[in-house]
């Protein structure tokens, strides 16, 4: 039982310790001199009231005691409480600095949940951060990195940086990855695109090897390793190479396609392109029953989707299956 209680002890945190023999000291003395001096402290509060005055310095003089022996245990409880308090508050202090030096250095844990969490720091991940803050306001995202010093964000609760590769374990776990929303996997800056996209895929194959069940997206820049990427587990192929090439094609014939395609994916826009989960009460019907109906909803179906296939404007006796998810356009929000 002993032993049991040391380690209970050893395991809180020193500041946790050091408030609770504040506490013990305050209330041992404050219980001696109400026994001893029943006059001078007539309840255990002005007791209490007079042994925190102490101990802070700031002695207001309105309970003193009156006897030898209670004198004596005041100047105990001078020496010993003002001691342990002035060591608490400046600790408490230097640990307040100390975490929020590591939390800019990438060095502190994460405590998210139900956070996005982004690999390698470069111009998509700031737009995607705007974007998420833009059309999630208390969503959480954290970013991992091994090539920034500190911290690009600044003053924002909802906004962790963590220093480290995406590929290790221990920094998947600092991120708590097992409580997060989804990863989002960026192509890094450094060295040609076949090694970023390896390292994408590496990095796939850690989060998935360590969080099976977290939803995962990447971003793969050559056609080669889309399989690979599909292999390694990732949920979601972003080939923003091929988007561009595609998009840039079409607008060369077809103008305004590409600020056409940016509207419906902008999440300030409107409408605006999304998936949504089948409705129970439409699986069964048509295409063409569900475009009837989803008018009265505010949505206008353009796609189904589902084992791995997208397909746009379907035939209208398409039937539509408990596993699919349909594309449609929203007006709002």
């Amino acid at each position: 039982m002993l032993h049991a209680a040391v380690r209970f002890y050893d395991r809180i945190p020193v500041l946790v310790r050091l408030l609770f023999i504040i506490l013990l000291i305050l209330t041992s003395f404050s219980f001696i001199l109400h026994v001893l001096e029943p006059g001078a402290f007539p309840t255990f509060f002005d007791a209490v009231w007079w042994a925190v005055v102490t101990s802070t310095t700031v002695g207001y003089g309105d309970f003193v005691p009156k006897t030898m022996t209670g004198r004596i245990f005041a100047m105990i409880l001078i020496l010993f409480g003002i001691g342990f308090v002035l060591f608490f508050v400046t600790n408490l202090a230097s640990s307040t600095v100390t975490e929020q030096h590591r939390w800019q250095k990438g060095t502190l844990p994460s405590s998210f949940c139900g956070h996005y969490i982004i690999a390698n720091w470069n111009e998509r991940s700031r737009q995607f951060i705007e974007q998420i803050q833009r059309a999630y306001p208390n969503r959480s995202v954290l970013l991992i990195d091994d090539q920034l010093v500190e911290s690009p964000f600044h003053n924002s609760r909802r906004l962790q940086f963590i220093k480290g590769s995406p590929t290790l374990q221990s920094v998947l776990r600092h991120a708590n990855i097992r409580q997060a929303r989804a990863l989002v996997i960026t192509s890094g800056l450094e060295g040609t695109e076949q090694q970023a996209d390896a390292q994408t895929i590496l990095t796939l194959l850690t989060a998935k090897h360590y969080s099976g069940d977290i939803y995962t997206a990447a971003e793969i820049l050559t056609s080669d390793q889309l399989p690979n990427a599909r292999h390694a587990g990732a949920d979601e192929i972003i080939a923003s190479n091929m988007i561009s090439s595609l998009l840039m094609t079409e607008s060369l014939e077809q103008q305004g396609i590409a600020e056409t395609i940016t509207l419906l994916l902008d999440v300030e826009a409107s409408p605006y392109l999304r998936s949504i989960p089948c409705p129970e009460e439409w699986i069964g019907k048509t295409f063409k029953e569900i475009g009837c109906l989803a008018p009265s909803r505010g949505i206008l179906p353009i796609g189904i989707s589902g084992e791995n296939k997208t397909t746009l404007h379907p035939d209208k006796e398409n039937v539509l299956q408990e596993d699919q998810s349909l594309l449609v356009l929203e007006s709002s929000r």
